[in-house]
This record gives C-alpha cells, sequence and structure tokens, in this order.
C-alpha cells in the first residue's frame, strides 16, 4: 500500500482536503454532509472490501484505494457539480506518474469521472469506486452538519453498512437504530439503486437488506 500510504502524507493533497473540509456544500438549502478525508478513507475501506471479495489482485486493490482518496477533490472549487469530472481532470497532480503505468491512469480517470452515478462503468476500480462511495451513508456523513433536517438526522441512525458479494448476490444490509425510517432514502435513492446497477455489472442478483431483513429496493424509486 505505498501509493495509497504516500498519497496520505502528501502536503498538497492534504492541502486541498483540508480546503474541501472548510467548504460547506448547500443543495436546496439542506446539504452539507462530510466530504472530507474522513469520508475518502472510509470509501477506500469499502474498496478494499469490495474488490478482495471479487479476488483481484493486491495491485488492483491499491489502485481503487488510490482512487476513493482523490474522487472528490475537484469539490475544492465549492461546487459539487460537475465534481466528478474535475477530479478526473486535476488527480495525476497528486500522484508521482513513475509509479503507474499509462493503462493504469487510464482507468483510474475513467473510474473517478464516473463515480457519481455508475453510468458507464468498465472496470471492476470504477465498480469498486462508485459503489463503495454510495454505500458511505452512515451517521459519520451528517452527525456534524449544520442542516439537522430529517434527512440529516435519519441517516445519523444508520451505525454500520456491510456488503457481501458471492458468485451469485451483491448483498447490502444496513443496521440501524430500530427507529430509523427507511423511507427516507427516497431523498437519496442513489444509496439503494447504484448496488443493483454494480450487481448487474457483475451478473448477480442484487439484495437490499435493513437489519437482516430483505426489503423491496423498488420502495425507493420515485
Amino acid at each position: 500500500m505505498n501509493i495509497y500510504e504516500n498519497l496520505l502524507n502528501n502536503e498538497n493533497y492534504l492541502t486541498i482536503v483540508k480546503k474541501i473540509e472548510n467548504i460547506k456544500f448547500i443543495t436546496d438549502g439542506k446539504w452539507d454532509w462530510e466530504h472530507g478525508l474522513g469520508h475518502y478513507k472510509r470509501v477506500a475501506n469499502y474498496v478494499q472490501i469490495i474488490l478482495s471479495q471479487l479476488g483481484v489482485d493486491k495491485r488492483t486493490i491499491e489502485l481503487g484505494m488510490v482512487a476513493a482518496l482523490l474522487h472528490d477533490i475537484g469539490l475544492y472549487k465549492g461546487n459539487k457539480v460537475d465534481h466528478a469530472l474535475e477530479s478526473s481532470r486535476i488527480f495525476k497532480k497528486y500522484l508521482n506518474p513513475a509509479d503507474f503505468k499509462k493503462d493504469e491512469l487510464i482507468i483510474l480517470e475513467q473510474a473517478i469521472k464516473d463515480h457519481s452515478n455508475g453510468d458507464n462503468i468498465q472496470t471492476l476500480i470504477g465498480l469498486s469506486l462508485v459503489l463503495a462511495d454510495k454505500l458511505d451513508v452512515t451517521f459519520h456523513r451528517t452527525k456534524d452538519s449544520s442542516i439537522q433536517d430529517k434527512m440529516n438526522k435519519e441517516i445519523q441512525k444508520i451505525k454500520r453498512v456491510d456488503i457481501k458479494i458471492n458468485n451469485n448476490y451483491l448483498i447490502v444490509n444496513y443496521l440501524t437504530n430500530e427507529d430509523f425510517d427507511k423511507h427516507i432514502l427516497k431523498n437519496w435513492n442513489k444509496a439503494v439503486l447504484i448496488p443493483k446497477k454494480a450487481a448487474q455489472y457483475l451478473n448477480r442478483e442484487y439484495v437490499f437488506m435493513i437489519n437482516g431483513k430483505v426489503t423491496n429496493y423498488n420502495e425507493f424509486i420515485i
């Protein structure tokens, strides 16, 4: 994990991350989820879990975790619109080109560019990144939000999101407080529906669960 660890100690990278952490991203007056280093590292952890379950080699896992650290750096402009595209344009500034093959940089660029919606998944790295980004929907994201509306308060009741991928299924399980209102996820249904895209790419059946109980993901389609 040398490249991953080196990036976490890169002063230029940490400077832009700090800038992003000091920005409040407000959409429709109610959105300022955490988009800093904590989010990037949690996404990297999910990427590691996903790719390990898919049986890829260590190099692929490291590349995926590096993509996780860089996927949101385009937010430095203070605007969430097109941030994935901007991130894909500038991510190389924080890497040593000598550490990568040309095709690896192309894979990273595509994965970062597609991470918001997963409309153009091309590799397992791209799949793991878009999926991991949406799995990070736990209390960490909104507990320090300056806007404590119903959605943010409900997200704080999600304590952990587990993912299991085997030969037949992609299973996502939300572990929550008993009083969690699952219908709040209609307001951010990417978290429920993007795993379906990943399952289709992998030719697996998608199973969505809340506290171990199978839940119909179609409930969250608006």
